[in-house]
């Protein structure tokens, strides 16, 4: 091979080299993103009694993030009991299937 020949191809190999580092580092930049929304999605979220009524915190915070006007004491007494000592779920729709089953508003 003639030493333009190995040139050319050298430059070749260092253009397909840089376009797939450049992939790998777009698809990892990707999967960072997806990551980091499944993460936001599955937060940790608490139902529980406020000042006689229901509301939602996220973990570990003391302010609510919603009060319903659904009064404690209008819950059948189980789920009522529940809610005192607080339901952990993880994620808005676990959420929002709690609230309806419960049939809070």
């Amino acid at each position: 091979m003639s030493f333009y020949g190995r040139i050319a191809g050298g430059l070749v190999a260092l253009v397909l080299v840089g376009g797939s580092a450049a992939y790998v580092a777009s698809a990892a930049g990707n999967v960072l993103t997806a990551a980091e929304q499944t993460a936001a999605e599955l937060s940790c979220y608490v139902i529980k009694e406020h000042n006689g009524s229901v509301a939602l915190f996220r973990d570990g915070s003391e302010e609510p993030l919603a009060v319903y006007s659904t009064p404690i004491s209008e819950i059948n007494p189980m789920d009522a009991e529940l809610l005192r000592e607080g339901i952990r779920l993880r994620g808005l729709s676990e959420v929002s299937r709690i609230l309806e089953d419960l049939e809070i508003e």
